[in-house]
């Protein structure tokens, strides 16, 4: 089960950055702003960046808490996809936050099996 964990965890990691990218990109390649880019990327990014050290530690409640934040990254992108289908971001936001839900659900059922296991054991 451990091994099952392992795998689905970077691939989770590799969704977080692939959504961190896509956020970076819409505000400084797609559709940039007139001016404060770095203000509206900082607060893009700062309810994603929050459970980042529980996560890299591969902490349960941190992929739990990243699953809530998800939902607001995921309104965003079916709203952005909503008023503007033929620009990609919106897609790949909606894209991303809903698969690094999956894998984050994922990773939280197979690591709590496999923290069982090594505990029953």
């Amino acid at each position: 089960m451990q091994e099952k964990a392992n795998r689905i965890y970077h691939i989770s990691l590799a969704l977080y950055a692939g959504l961190v990218l896509s956020l970076l990109a819409e505000t400084w390649w797609f559709t940039p702003p007139d001016n404060h880019v770095w203000i509206i990327s900082l607060l893009q990014l700062l309810p994603l960046f929050l459970p980042l050290y529980g996560l890299l530690k591969r902490g349960i409640r941190a992929a739990s808490w990243l699953c809530f934040i998800l939902c607001f990254y995921f309104t965003s992108g079916v709203l952005d996809a909503w008023l503007r289908p033929e620009q990609p971001h919106g897609w790949f936001i909606t894209g991303f936050s809903v698969s690094l839900f999956i894998t984050s659900i994922m990773f939280i059922r197979w690591q709590a099996q496999a923290n069982r296991e090594m505990a029953n054991a």
